[in-house]
């Protein structure tokens, strides 16, 4: 039986998961110690016709297909076909370095029943785009991103991150009513760090996350990791003073955000040369007031998910669903004897 399963979603990425596939399976231990599997989410490129390969080149290798839509749904379909004590998840835009798994077990063997935090580099050292020099700048990986802080379920964030099997399955898995971007995993964190899983950092368990997001799909995912904090706080509403910011001076700013949109098309034509004039700008630090316009964005954007998360529960009044009705059945869970982001209320 295989120490470690790896496990990857993916949705019509084919030539990056054919990429990530080849990464993972050369890694420094040998392929008798570890499995790797692929659950398409129902693609209509040729993902398939790669898995088919993959499946024939090496034989750790397995894939299934989810139709369920959602990363909670095919991550858990990826936890109920793993044979290993160890769950390693990674996207399928990630780069493993060789020493990645053999890093996660060295750390496992340290820290019995931990989650494992591994560490996730961005290829933008000498980009010149400035949207993503702001992100490289401020460490920003996602849009909800830990700020500061000690290490703990909010970093538990599934492109390089390992637990034990039995602690995911006795915690029962991902909650698959998170159906838009985003909160899934951290809420999978908070759980398990509720049942005595502690996470651990592990600098030497090393990935590159091959991702080059634009502006605007920035925050697009933005406004909907917003939406989904509103779900994760719906579930736990313990977690509201963690990431909703209520301070005084944040409520204030609640009055600016309602004008932010006029105000950006407004400076629009002013934000275009900006940006080409940043673009001849090489790979510096973007200038104070690009960099504000980035950061009030980015703000905006999840402020506006979360609100619209709370009217759309205003108008349908139902019945808040228990956190343990959307996860893994009881018939396929094994029984035995879990920095943040800042936002006006």
């Amino acid at each position: 039986m295989p120490k470690v399963s790896v496990v990857i979603p993916t949705k019509n990425r084919s030539a990056l998961l054919a990429v990530a596939v080849e990464r993972i399976e050369s890694q420094t231990v040998s392929r008798e110690d570890y499995e790797v599997i692929v659950i398409d989410n129902d693609s209509s490129d040729d993902t398939r016709t790669v898995l088919e390969q993959k499946a024939k080149t090496y034989r750790n290798f397995r894939f299934g297909v989810q139709e369920k839509p959602g990363a909670a749904a095919t991550r858990n379909a990826g936890l109920r076909l793993a044979s290993g004590d160890l769950i390693l998840f990674i996207d399928d835009d990630v780069q493993a370095e060789r020493s990645l798994v053999e890093a996660h077990l060295d750390t496992h063997q340290k820290n019995q029943n931990a989650s494992v935090i591994g560490a996730v580099s961005m290829p933008w050292g000498d980009t010149s785009d400035p949207f993503l020099r702001y992100l490289r700048d401020h460490r920003i990986l996602n849009p909800y991103t830990p700020s500061k802080g000690p290490i703990d379920f909010s970093y538990y964030h599934t492109c390089n991150v390992s637990t034990p099997t039995q602690m995911l399955m006795n915690v029962g898995g991902f909650n698959e009513n998170f159906e838009v971007y985003g909160m899934e995993d951290i809420e999978l964190g908070y759980r398990l760090q509720k049942a005595g899983s502690r996470m651990v950092f592990a600098p030497d368990a090393r990935a590159i996350h091959h991702r080059f997001p634009g502006y605007q799909d920035f925050v697009e995912r933005s406004e909907q990791a917003g939406y989904s904090l509103g779900h994760l706080i719906r579930l736990h509403p313990e977690l509201k003073t963690r990431f909703v910011d209520s301070r005084r001076v944040a409520r204030r700013l609640k009055g600016v955000h309602s004008l932010y949109r006029w105000a950006a098309t407004a400076m629009s034509p002013v934000v275009t040369l900006m940006t080409n004039w940043e673009k001849t700008r090489g790979t510096t630090p973007l200038t104070w007031v690009m960099d504000a316009h980035y950061n009030w964005s980015i703000r905006y954007y999840f402020f506006l998910g979360y609100h619209r998360y709370w009217k759309d529960q205003s108008r349908i009044r139902q019945d808040l669903v228990s956190p343990s009705s959307a996860m893994l059945p009881p018939d396929v869970q094994r029984q035995s004897d879990h920095g943040s982001y800042s936002m006006p209320q």
